[in-house]
């Protein structure tokens, strides 16, 4: 029998999977329309929005990790046992697929050490950085066991946003003075230090779950108000440098704090209605146990939907955006449901 799953926790995971598929499905829009004209600013806004989401699954995945730390009987054999089954497994099959669809299209060229690099860096396609990074974070859970048992709770966070802000803007510098100058990281994205805020703030909400739930509820409109001003402010810096008329050297910074004040908002109001009918549906459950899977294979959708768009001749970016938005997610859930079906029943017959 499957684990009874927290509504609440369920819905924002839902929720940011389908920002995710958001972000790529609206990415030519972005990339695409002329700077300036009347539909690049919606379209622009919408995907800055978005970008909280991988924010979202490290907080998210901080809280669980933190809740299961925290239950009697936990292993920590088990518990790596678990995550390379469900993650790890999964990316190996997924990489191995977008790397053999790569390789016969010529977009890129096969060698060994160039998969071994591609794999354990999440660099072979833009969205499994994700995947490199919460390895990563559970490959440190002794650590996180330690800080969880052992450190003050308001200290771990200054501490942790301290050394976030510094890394993230400052790790590649730090490398080049450590070589003298030999070597620039470019994988500071794929670096766990980039987001370790995030999973302590969800490892500190896992460590007191009543007390979070109270605050969200207690703050919800103030937690609301202050990320819709954060949110338009972060907007007006992101099109402002896309604009080309100020480049503001804090705007990663600010866009920290937003995805914060973002992942309390979409908490709170899933707590709000965590006892809807919907969250209770057997199609919702299954869409919150295939979100990884979904994770890792909608560009595949996109991919094929632009195929055929491509050799249809569909040139307007905005037909071809609506075409993407309609059916990446229904046909990306769809298809990873099934087959998660599919192999449990491959599985209980083996058994």
């Amino acid at each position: 029998m499957p684990k009874e799953r927290d509504p609440a926790l369920s819905a924002a995971n839902v929720f940011y999977m389908l920002l995710v598929v958001f972000i790529h499905v609206s990415a030519e829009c972005v990339s695409g329309y002329i700077v300036g004209s009347v539909p690049f600013y919606p379209a622009a806004a919408a995907h800055r929005t978005a970008t909280v989401a991988v924010q979202g699954f490290i907080f998210l995945a901080g809280l669980k990790f933190a809740l299961s730390a925290g239950r009697d009987g936990f292993s920590l054999p088990r518990y790596y046992l678990s995550r390379l089954k469900r993650i790890v497994l999964p990316y190996l099959v997924a990489f191995a697929a977008f790397y053999a669809c790569y390789a016969l299209v010529g977009r890129i060229e096969p060698s060994v050490s160039g998969a071994v690099r591609e794999f354990f860096t999440g660099g072979l396609t833009a969205h499994f950085y994700f995947v490199a990074v919460i390895v990563q974070f559970t490959l440190l859970a002794p650590l996180w066991i330690l800080v969880g048992r052992r450190a003050s709770v308001s200290l771990t966070l200054f501490v942790s946003l301290f050394l976030t802000l510094i890394f993230m803007d400052h790790m590649p510098e730090f490398i080049s003075l450590a070589t003298s100058g030999k070597y620039w990281f470019t994988y500071n994205s794929r670096l766990f230090t980039s987001y370790l805020f995030y999973w302590i703030a969800g490892m500190t909400a896992g460590r007191n779950p009543e007390g979070f739930g109270r605050f969200l509820d207690d703050r919800r409109r103030a937690i609301t108000v202050l990320w819709i001003c954060g949110a338009a402010v972060d907007i007006a810096l992101y099109v402002a440098i896309r604009l080309g008329i100020y480049y503001p050297i804090w705007a990663d910074d600010f866009h920290l704090f937003v995805s914060v004040l973002a992942v309390l908002t979409v908490l709170s109001h899933a707590r709000k209605h965590r006892d809807a009918p919907l969250f209770r549906t057997p199609v919702f459950e299954a869409a919150d146990r295939a979100s990884y899977l979904v994770y890792l294979w909608h560009p595949t959708v996109i991919l094929l939907l632009d195929g055929v768009m491509n050799r249809t001749g569909t040139v307007s970016l905005t037909l071809r955006f609506l075409v993407r938005f309609l059916l990446t997610a229904p046909l990306s859930v769809g298809l990873c449901v099934l087959w998660q079906k599919f192999s449990a029943r491959i599985r209980k017959g083996a058994a």
